[in-house]
C-alpha cells in the first residue's frame, strides 16, 4: 500500500506513538493486499523501538492520562518518579510500563476490529459463511505476521519478561492475534461455522460435489487455535477436538446409524457388507482429504461401532448360507469387516469348523456307501479334497489367518480320525493312508513323473498330519517297505528315502530310525552283491560261471526288519 508518510511521533509521548502506530496497523489489517510500503513500515518498526527505550516514561505517562482518561494509574507514575535509580537502570522500568501500555492498546484495538468482523458475518450463512469465515482468517493471521514484526522490540524485552516472571494471559503479539480471534469472533460463531462445515461433509456423503479446500481451511485454523496456556509458543488439539472433531463426530455416527438402519431394511446382508465396506474406505479417503489426521482413530471407532458391531448378528447369521453356497468374494468382505472389530471372528470361526467337519463326514460316507473293498486311493482322495478345498478357502477368503487354520485343523483331524469308515476299526485311517502310500512307491505307479509322485508324497503327509495314532501308519508302513525293498518292487530309491525324509521332518530321528536302518541294509546289500559278482568276473571263467547258479543275497539287521527270520538251515557254497 502507498500511503503520505506521517510524521514520526514524539518518542516520550504515548497517544502520539499509539495514534501513529493504530493508522499504520488499520492500513496492514484492512488494506494489506495492496502492498506495504517499506519506508512507512519501517518508520512503524522504530516507533515502537523508540518508545520503548524513551528515559521519559513519567511525563508520558501523565500525558497518557489526559488523553485516555487514565490508562496508568497516576500513582505509579508518581512511584517511579520518586524511586533512586541509576541511568542504567531506568531504561529496564520504562521499557517495562510503556511496553505493557502498548501491549493493552494493541489488543484492544483487535478486539474492536473482531466486532466489526462479527457483525459482518451475521450476514452471511452456510457456504457463504466458510468463505467469509476463511477470508477473514486468512487476512486476518497474515496481518498478524506484520504486526508481529512491528512490535518485535516488545516481544523480545519486555513480553519476554513477563513470560519469563509467571505472568499469565500475556503472548507475543502473533499468538496476542489468535487468542483475541478465539476470544471475540471464534467463539460467537463457531456453532455456525461448523453448522455449515457438517453439511458440506453430509452432501459430500449423499454423492454431491463440494469445496473440499474449504474444510481443509476450517479445520487448519481451528488446529491453530489450540494454544498451550503455559507455553505460548505451543500448540495443542484442544480447540480442534473440542470444536470440530466432537461435533463432526457425534454428527457421523447420526448419520450412519440413519443410513444403515434403512439400508438393510431394504437391501440383502451381501449389498450391505458392500456398502459398509466402501463407507469405511471413503471416511479413511476422507481423513486425508481435508481432516486432520488425530481424527483417525475415533472416526474408524465410530464407524466400525455403527456399520459392523451393530449390525455383527445380521452378518453372522448370513455366513453359513455364505459357506454353502461357497461364495468366497463375498466371504472374504464379512472376514474383513467382522475381522475389525473385538471378538468379530470367534463365532465364525467355530460355525466353519462345523462346516468342514460336516463336509469331510459326508465325503467318507460317499465311498464308504460302495463297499468294504473301495481302493485305498478313493477314500485318501476324498480326505484330500475336503481339506484342499477349504484350504483354499482359508487363504484365500480369510487372509491365511492362524485362527481359521487352527477351526480347519481341528475339522480335519475328526474327519480323518472318526468317520464311518474308522468305526469298525479306529486302525482304518492309518492303515489306508500307508496301502495308498504303497501303491504310489511301488513299480508300476501311474505317477510316472518324479515331480507328479513327489506332489502326490506331499498330499500323503497332508493326511498323515491330521492321524491321530501315528505309531498305527508306521507299523502298516514298515512292512510294506520291506516288501518292497525285499522284493525290489521301490518304483525309485530317490521316492523312498524322500517319504522317510517327510516322515523324519513330521515326527523325528527316533519314528524314521528303523526305516533308514532297512534302507541302509539294502543298500549295503547291493553294495556287497555287486563286489560279489566283480569277485566273480575275476575268479572264474566263462564256462565256470556258467555253471553257478546267479546268486543274489540280502543282508538284513536283526532288530529293524518287521519279517519273521527263516527256520529252514541254508549252507552258503563256497568254492574249493
Amino acid at each position: 500500500m502507498t500511503l503520505a508518510m506521517p510524521q514520526t511521533p514524539h518518542k516520550d509521548d504515548l497517544p502520539e506513538t499509539w495514534s501513529f502506530l493504530e493508522a499504520g496497523i488499520d492500513n496492514v489489517m484492512l488494506k494489506l493486499e495492496e502492498g506495504v510500503d517499506m519506508k512507512h513500515y519501517m518508520a512503524l518498526y522504530t516507533a515502537v523501538h523508540n518508545f520503548c527505550t524513551s528515559q521519559k516514561a513519567v511525563t508520558s505517562s501523565q500525558g497518557l492520562q489526559a488523553h485516555r482518561g487514565g490508562l496508568l494509574p497516576f500513582y505509579l507514575a508518581q512511584r517511579v518518579g520518586s524511586l533512586d535509580l541509576s541511568l542504567t537502570d531506568r531504561p529496564s522500568i520504562v521499557a517495562h510500563l510503556l511496553g505493557e501500555e502498548l501491549y493493552k492498546l494493541l489488543g484492544e484495538y483487535l478486539s474492536r476490529h473482531l466486532a466489526v468482523v462479527l457483525k459482518e458475518s451475521k450476514s452471511h450463512a452456510e457456504e457463504a459463511l466458510l468463505a467469509f469465515y476463511i477470508r477473514e482468517w486468512t487476512r486476518y493471521t497474515t496481518a498478524a505476521k506484520y504486526v508481529n514484526h512491528l512490535f518485535s522490540y516488545l516481544n523480545r524485552h519486555w513480553v519476554k519478561r513477563e513470560i519469563d516472571e509467571g505472568k499469565k494471559n500475556v503472548y507475543d503479539v502473533y499468538t496476542l492475534h489468535l487468542v483475541k480471534w478465539k476470544d471475540d469472533f471464534f467463539e460467537h460463531v463457531h456453532e455456525k461455522v461448523m453448522d455449515a462445515v457438517l453439511n458440506l461433509i453430509e452432501k459430500q456423503r449423499n454423492g454431491e460435489t463440494i469445496e473440499q479446500s474449504q474444510i481443509k481451511s476450517i479445520v487448519d485454523s481451528f488446529v491453530s487455535l489450540g494454544l498451550d496456556e503455559n507455553d505460548s509458543k505451543k500448540s495443542t488439539l484442544q480447540v480442534y477436538r473440542s470444536y470440530f472433531q466432537a461435533p463432526f463426530i457425534a454428527a457421523t455416527r447420526v448419520y450412519y446409524e440413519n443410513e444403515s438402519r434403512q439400508f438393510v431394511a431394504e437391501n440383502s446382508v451381501v449389498e450391505y457388507q458392500k456398502k459398509a465396506e466402501a463407507r469405511l474406505a471413503e471416511e479413511k479417503d476422507r481423513v486425508g482429504l481435508y481432516l486432520h489426521p488425530d481424527v483417525t482413530r475415533l472416526l474408524t471407532e465410530t464407524c466400525l461401532d455403527v456399520l459392523v458391531t451393530a449390525h455383527s448378528n445380521l452378518l453372522r447369521d448370513e455366513f453359513q448360507i455364505l459357506l454353502d453356497t461357497e461364495r468366497q468374494e463375498d466371504l472374504a468382505r464379512m472376514y474383513r469387516l467382522l475381522s475389525r472389530i473385538k471378538e468379530g471372528l470367534d463365532p465364525l470361526r467355530i460355525t466353519f469348523e462345523n462346516h468342514v467337519r460336516r463336509a469331510g463326514l459326508a465325503a467318507v460316507e460317499k465311498v464308504a456307501s460302495e463297499g468294504d473293498n473301495f481302493e485305498p486311493k478313493l477314500y485318501v482322495d476324498a480326505l484330500l479334497q475336503v481339506h484342499t478345498r477349504y484350504q483354499n478357502l482359508v487363504n484365500e477368503a480369510f487372509n491365511g489367518e492362524s485362527e481359521f487354520v487352527r477351526s480347519l485343523d481341528n475339522a480335519c483331524r475328526e474327519f480323518v480320525n472318526r468317520n464311518s469308515v474308522c468305526k469298525t476299526s479306529t486302525t482304518r485311517s492309518p492303515e489306508l493312508l500307508a496301502k495308498y502310500t504303497d501303491g504310489l512307491l511301488k513299480k508300476g505307479s501311474k505317477a510316472a513323473e518324479e515331480s507328479e509322485l513327489e506332489e502326490m508324497l506331499a498330499q500323503i503327509m497332508t493326511v498323515f498330519k491330521y492321524i491321530e495314532d501315528k505309531d498305527v501308519f508306521q507299523k502298516f508302513y514298515s512292512k510294506m517297505l520291506a516288501k518292497r525293498l525285499v522284493h525290489v518292487s521301490s518304483v525309485s530309491d530317490d521316492a523312498e528315502t524322500s517319504m522317510i525324509s517327510k516322515l523324519k521332518e513330521a515326527c523325528g530321528f527316533e519314528y524314521t530310525n528303523k526305516l533308514q536302518r532297512m534302507f541302509q541294509d539294502i543298500q549295503l546289500s547291493k553294495d556287497l552283491n555287486s563286489n560279489y559278482k566283480d569277485h566273480q568276473e575275476k575268479t572264474y571263467d566263462d564256462d565256470d560261471r556258467k555253471k553257478m547258479v546267479d546268486s543274489h543275497f540280502q543282508i538284513l539287521g536283526t532288530g529293524f526288519w518287521p519279517l519273521n527270520p527263516p527256520y529252514n538251515f541254508f549252507q552258503c557254497p563256497h568254492g574249493n
